[in-house]
């Protein structure tokens, strides 16, 4: 009987499970590097891609709602600051011309 080459070994397995831990002539167990320890697995690629594109566009239709408002409340903010700020010089306007007034008299 000849022997199978790694990848024709478990056809029937699901492609998301991680491949064996296990050399294919070997018993002893291959060791990891550093860059396979971080790489992420395939089932946390599957979840971000079911669910990245939603979070994300939730995410950024609410950053702009949030930089909409903040810049209509601003707007109206100002505005009415400026009107009272104008109120008060008006009313300061006409008490220096009611003093200058008395003052001439």
């Amino acid at each position: 009987m000849a022997l199978l080459p790694c990848f024709y070994r478990g056809v029937s397995r699901p492609l998301v499970q991680r491949r064996s831990q296990t050399r294919c002539f070997a018993s002893q167990p291959i060791r990891e590097t550093p860059h396979e320890q971080h790489s992420p697995r395939l089932e946390d690629i599957g979840v971000f891609r079911a669910y990245g594109k939603p979070v994300a566009t939730i995410f950024l239709w609410s950053a702009l709602t949030y930089m909409s408002l903040q810049a209509i409340w601003s707007k109206l903010y100002f505005d009415e600051v400026r009107l009272e700020t104008e109120a008060r010089i008006d009313d300061l306007q006409t008490e220096i011309g009611r003093l200058n007034h008395h003052t001439k008299s």
